[in-house]
């Protein structure tokens, strides 16, 4: 009978130690996020999209850059194909972007940033200068993605729009 309580202790720990195992397995497995700009992308604008790394100020907070958009008086796009013309099936399910425009900008009108998902508008942000923005996007059923930067003036020149937040997640 003392063996009892001794082999239920065994049996409770060992099934405790391999869920703990299994657990951290599927941690490890987890996929890292994508920069948006391994995918295949094109400057789809007027404007001028530029991929330089610098670290930037936007609301007294400082952020590395990966690229941004110089909409000028107009506007700046960039179009990426994200699916794979192998691959059956999208492998992404969310585009996370986060931009803005810079702190010593403050004389800039401010930049709306649209979102296409395949050609269709999915999400619309207004940046102004010292202002910045986050957002999450569905892309699982998605082939291609869009970023438009369109100057809220016609008669002043818009800044740069800063993204210092471009990932795909598997």
């Amino acid at each position: 009978m003392a063996k009892t309580p001794l082999i239920s202790s065994i049996i409770t720990s060992t099934l405790l130690i391999s869920t703990f195992f299994t657990w951290g397995v599927k941690v490890a497995q987890a996929k890292r996020p994508i920069s948006l700009l391994n995918a295949r992308c094109v400057n789809s604008g007027i404007g001028s999209v530029r991929e330089k790394k610098s670290d930037i100020s936007i609301g007294k907070a400082v952020y590395t850059s990966r690229f941004s958009f110089g909409p000028g008086y107009r506007s700046a796009a960039m179009t990426c194909k994200i699916k794979p013309d192998k691959s059956p099936l999208p492998i992404f399910q969310t585009l996370n972007l986060g931009f803005g425009m810079r702190d010593n900008d403050t004389r800039s009108p401010s930049v709306e940033v649209n979102i296409y998902v395949d050609g269709q508008q999915v999400e619309t942000r207004t940046v102004a200068p010292t202002q910045r923005a986050n957002l999450s996007v569905n892309v699982s059923n998605a082939s291609n993605i869009a970023i438009e930067a369109i100057c809220s003036s016609q008669t002043q020149y818009c800044n740069r729009v800063y993204f210092f937040d471009a990932d795909l997640e598997q």
